[in-house]
């Protein structure tokens, strides 16, 4: 091996060595905070993973992945704000994922904002404001309030608490359990409510199925709006309710009460007003063209 060529060996070899630490940067930084601090968080891509911990204190951990130029931790007791910054010529061809674990006060309010970042969120009791483009949220435990908003990436949330606003335009949307009021919306996307509470719901989805299984709670109400997408509403056959359910092209199944009627003989428009007793919630559910399905447990 002539003298060039051996050098160049040796230039290619080094570049590839750093280049590699670069790829994947550990991360490990403490940062001490208040109980109920804030905490922003900026990241484009791969994945945050946040955590409830100890109080007093903020610990970041994990790899940087490519493109990434630094970490920007700043703030004080009140408030921390986290950035991966990356290099300006990064254009986005990642090979090694940024994957951060970051351990807050279980109190702490919580701001985060990511592109294609997967969010989660376990165990943290304050208030969460969750952004994403086309990553998935995750959130266990529950918070005491929620504001969360993807575009194509999936929305899953253990238990919501009153006055929490879920949205996406494409992603499926689960919620294992409500705790009051609820403000959900989807375009194309599922919206899926397992149990709880509702005193005040509203659900729209444009062409996705919307389908609640949490009862209607005693004074409030539930709207269910839909364009085609099929609407499914479970509730106990003994539920004291007034209901208006209405559909311009679709079918109406009712398992509690009396058969839909046709609202002009020159449209297939079809509606169903009817009491279940005195008082109770009002329950509206409403599609252009979709089904609409009223059935018990």
């Amino acid at each position: 091996m002539n003298k060039m060529v051996k050098n160049a060996a040796i230039a290619l070899a080094v570049l590839m060595a750093v280049g590699t630490a670069w790829a994947a940067q550990p991360v490990s930084e403490t940062y001490p905070v208040g109980p109920g601090a804030e905490i922003e968080i900026n990241v484009l891509s791969g994945t945050v993973t946040i955590v409830a911990g100890r109080d007093g204190q903020v610990e970041v951990t994990g790899t940087l992945g490519d493109g990434v130029e630094s970490l920007e931790i700043d703030g004080d007791k009140d408030g921390v704000y986290i950035e991966v910054e990356y290099d300006e010529d990064y254009h986005g061809k990642q090979q090694v994922d940024t994957d951060l674990t970051i351990h807050v006060p279980k109190r702490a309010m919580l701001s985060v904002e990511t592109v294609s970042a997967s969010i989660s969120v376990a165990g943290v009791f304050g208030e969460l404001d969750l952004e994403s483009v086309s990553g998935n949220v995750d959130i266990t435990g529950k918070p005491l309030a929620l504001d969360v908003e993807t575009v194509s990436g999936n929305i899953s949330v253990e238990s919501a608490p009153p006055e929490a606003d879920v949205s996406s335009v494409s992603g499926k949307i689960e919620i294992r359990a409500t705790g009051g009021s609820v403000d959900v919306e989807n375009v194309s996307g599922k919206i899926i409510i397992y149990g709880g509470v509702i005193d005040d719901g509203d659900l729209e989805s444009v062409s996705g199925d919307i389908t609640c299984h949490a009862t209607p709670g005693p004074d409030g109400s539930l709207d269910v709006e839909t364009m085609s997408g099929t609407i499914t509403l479970t509730i106990d056959a003994t539920l004291v309710a007034s209901f208006d359910l209405s559909t311009f092209s679709g079918s109406i199944e009712n398992q509690i009460g009396p058969e839909p009627r046709r609202t002009s003989k020159y449209t297939p428009g079809k509606e169903l007003f009817f009491n279940t007793g005195t008082g109770g919630p009002h329950i509206s559910l409403e599609s252009f063209s979709g089904s609409i399905k009223l059935i018990t447990r």
